[in-house]
């Protein structure tokens, strides 16, 4: 943003409701019109008092109700439409950042955090609402106030109006330190408020690991330095808030003894009448409120030009945005795949490639490796999460952009290491990719992952609601599930990232064993730290730092030296170990 930009930030927010601004522009200058001609029928009342007119007097009287009341009905019509208009600018803005999130790629959210955005989307718009509202009705009731009133008052006495006025122009400095200072403070406020949210937030998401290794009491201290340091920002900018009445007030007091003594000076010179003065008072009242509320206005514009800049950086992002979703027609042939010369390498130097290999529709392969070698991130460039640095990913002889993203991921069921599930019932998380899914086909799939047994001992079956992120369920009931809701679509590209990880090995051979009749020709790419997981696959690739170090058939690789036969050696052996212990435990009892 350039300078002229971030002054002019709030223009572009109101662009787009000219026909509201307006009618409360029309409202704003009625009110402030009527109203600055309130204390000028009073004088007028006085007058004809003075002069013992009680009849003129009287009529007077009844002109400064009705405009009073006439005051009170613009004003009404004003607030409908401006703070009117700060409701539905909120209500765009975070509708606008809701949508730029949900078309963010993977990697956005690699470089973000949770609490950080939830601050974002939460704190800085309603400080944004706050200055296109009330600050902004405050700006223009003194814009509109103060010239109508102005003539008034050089109408009836231009000596007196420059002794009154000459007080308030020294708000312009107080109220520009003030407004400096607020937007400094302001900025380091909702810092502080983004930390606390993200702490707050990843000490809530992650109570079970706290708990675990007895992390309450770091955590509270952490969270006690946090709140003061949030706390003491909080006082420090309230400090700021508080100093515009006072420093108003004191021009107006000021403003007052001008008008007391001068204005009575002058009364008693008979340059005046006791109308005037009278009137003269009333022009002050008229513009103690408008004065007084420019302070505040001028902070709520400070905060939310604070604001804005916080989510004008979210809504800046290097990637490109993804293609709004599009339905298209279920693909029943299964996917082939051409990786050539792939590369994603993180700043460490970790990650994946070069790469090259070529998989055939409706072809098994396991993806077999140490912890940091590179699987997870090959099946999320698989799956479209992320785009290679280099080389080209082909699905069905088609290079895989951002432009067949949409089509891809149609088709596509997709199992990641940590099973992710909705505060939802077991129904709703197993259909979310495939709403219309029947009675049957639901049955069919829990069968395959074993999760009928489970759904038999919940409560309420398939409705029972599985709670935040599945709480209720055990890692490998979470996973299962996860399988099971990505088997439902029937895809033709099947990635399932350790998916069975947490999963007893007889469960997970169970599984594997009926995934074969029910997938059919669907491709499959999995992988697995597990050497017998990967024999039921019709190829095995082997990676290590990134690379390929071996491939084949898993027949292939037991039988030659390598890291796969190592590994198959050892699983053996735990295996072996592991099957004579529970003999023992059998015959124990």
């Amino acid at each position: 943003m350039t300078d002229s930009s971030k002054r002019l930030w709030w223009w572009s927010l109101l662009v787009p409701h000219k026909r509201t601004l307006t009618l409360g522009l029309v409202a704003t200058i009625a009110c402030s019109t009527v109203a600055s001609f309130v204390p000028y029928w009073s004088g007028k009342a006085v007058n004809s008092l003075e002069l013992k007119e009680w009849n003129q007097s009287r009529v007077f009287l009844v002109w400064m109700l009705g405009f009073t009341a006439l005051a009170g009905v613009f004003r009404y019509v004003m607030r409908k439409y401006l703070i009117g208009l700060s409701r539905e600018i909120e209500k765009e803005q975070r509708e606008e950042i809701y949508d730029f999130l949900l078309s963010r790629p993977y990697v956005f959210y690699e470089r973000q955090k949770i609490g950080d955005l939830m601050s974002r989307i939460g704190e800085d718009v309603s400080t944004v609402r706050m200055a296109t509202g009330p600050g902004l009705m405050s700006f223009l009731q003194t814009a509109s106030v103060l010239p109508i009133t102005l003539s008034l008052m050089l109408s009836t006495s231009w000596k007196l109006t420059l002794a009154v006025m000459l007080p308030f122009s020294l708000l312009a400095f107080g109220f520009y330190f003030l407004g400096r200072l607020s937007h400094q403070v302001q900025q380091k406020l909702q810092v502080a408020f983004s930390n606390l949210s993200t702490f707050s937030h990843e000490t809530i998401s992650g109570e079970r690991v706290v708990q675990a290794f007895g992390l309450e009491n770091m955590r509270v201290d952490k969270f006690d330095d946090l709140s003061r340091t949030h706390a003491a920002l909080s006082m420090k900018q309230n400090v700021i808030y508080g100093a515009y009445g006072p420093v108003a007030m004191f021009i107006g007091a000021l403003a007052t003894l001008s008008l007391i003594g001068y204005g009575g000076t002058l009364y008693l010179r008979q340059a005046l009448t006791l109308g005037d003065l009278t009137a003269f008072s009333g022009y002050l009242v008229t513009l103690a409120w408008p004065v007084m509320s420019l302070g505040w206005a001028i902070n709520l514009f400070q905060r939310a030009r604070a604001g804005q800049i916080r989510i004008d950086e979210v809504m800046a992002p290097i990637e490109r945005p993804l293609d709004p979703p599009v339905k298209s027609l279920m693909i029943s042939e299964p996917a082939s795949l051409d990786i050539k010369d792939v590369i994603y390498r993180f700043e460490s130097s970790r990650g994946l490639g070069p790469l090259s290999f070529s998989l055939s529709s409706g072809t098994s392969l396991a993806v077999v490796g140490g912890v940091g070698s590179g699987k997870t991130i090959l099946l999320q460039v698989l799956a479209g999460l992320r785009s290679p640095q280099k080389g080209q990913v082909l699905l069905d002889h088609k290079i895989l952009d951002e432009s067949s993203l949409r089509k891809h991921w149609e088709n596509l069921g997709w199992v990641p290491q940590e099973a992710f599930l909705f505060s939802e019932s077991l129904h709703k998380n197993l259909t979310m990719g495939y709403p219309q899914a029947s009675p049957e086909e639901i049955q069919e799939v829990t069968q395959v992952v074993c999760l009928d047994d489970l759904i038999k001992r919940l409560p309420q079956g398939l409705d029972t609601v599985v709670g935040e992120r599945g709480v209720i369920l055990s890692g490998g009931e979470r996973q299962r599930t996860a399988l099971a809701r990505a088997l439902l679509r029937r895809p033709r590209l099947l990635l399932l990232d350790d998916a069975l990880s947490a999963v007893d090995a007889e469960t997970e051979s169970q599984i594997l064993a009926n995934l074969k009749s029910y997938l059919g020709r669907t491709t499959l790419v999995l992988t697995s730290h597990r050497v017998f997981v990967a024999e039921t696959c019709q190829k095995v690739l082997v990676l290590e730092e990134g690379e390929v170090v071996q491939q084949g058939t898993a027949d292939e690789l037991a039988k030659s030296e390598g890291l796969y036969a190592r590994l198959k050696k050892l699983q053996s052996l735990e295996r072996e170990l592991t099957h004579k212990a529970d003999s023992k435990d059998l015959l124990g009892k």
